[in-house]
């Protein structure tokens, strides 16, 4: 079977446009040694592509009812604006302009789908300069369901006007790879490695087994190194 063309290409926001996942476990780790409970990769990737009500759900469902996790998740929301403003910008990933251009280059669509609230979205953006940098953008609470759930690709998709099978949906996340597959999306899954960042295991165990971020690429279409190598892809499909 031939692979299908891409028409369209739909990206993720933290840690594939922007090096924001980074700035987010380094807060779960500060928050991890003050509430006392375990971090590891498993558990940002589980949590990763959430809606924020979504992610309070899940920390509950992986740390027990009986955990403030509400308390957690406003001092790890607290401390990642304390990281941005300790680090003055979020950083762009490795290929994302090259990317970028390539798309505005060849006349491909493209457009932003984050789960991520569109104000914070925007914030993140301003301090790459990349505003306006995205025709489309789709963001958390402008969709009723979040990832693992495919409404924001097909919201984004229908603003796109374009096919969900002929759309590359690119993302760094478990949630985001089971979204595009639900949706009937092509996708292409990398790796935002935060494992050198450390872990903490003492403490209040994760109560469930989580799957390892390794795992997360058998699942999608394609696994680039980085959002340059995406561009072979494009250019393959199309050819």
């Amino acid at each position: 079977m031939s692979q299908r063309r891409i028409r369209a290409v739909l990206l993720d926001m933290d840690g594939l446009t922007l090096d924001t996942e980074s700035i987010c476990y380094d807060a779960y780790l500060r928050a991890g040694r003050k509430f006392g409970f375990q971090v590891n990769g498993r558990l940002h990737m589980d949590l990763g592509g959430r809606t924020e009500p979504e992610i309070v759900a899940e920390l509950k469902r992986l740390f027990g009812d009986d955990k403030d996790v509400r308390r957690w998740r406003s001092y790890i929301n607290h401390q990642k604006g304390v990281i941005l403003r300790e680090r003055g910008r979020a950083g762009k990933k490795p290929g994302l302009l090259e990317l970028l251009c390539y798309l505005g280059e060849m006349g491909i669509p493209y457009a932003l789908a984050s789960s991520t609230e569109r104000e914070k979205i925007h914030e993140l953006l301003a301090t790459e300069y990349l505003v306006h940098a995205f025709p489309v953008i789709v963001s958390g609470d402008m969709v009723a369901h979040g990832k693992p759930d495919p409404e924001i690709f097909q919201v984004a998709a229908a603003r796109l006007g374009v096919d969900p099978a002929e759309t590359l949906v690119l993302e760094d996340a478990r949630a985001g790879i089971e979204a595009a597959r639900a949706g009937g999306f092509q996708s292409a899954f990398v790796l935002d490695d935060v494992s050198k960042r450390g872990a903490i295991g003492d403490g209040y165990p994760i109560l469930a087994d989580l799957p390892s971020p390794q795992d997360v690429g058998p699942l999608a279409d394609f696994t680039p190194h980085d959002l340059e190598e995406a561009i072979a892809i494009i250019k393959q499909a199309n050819s």
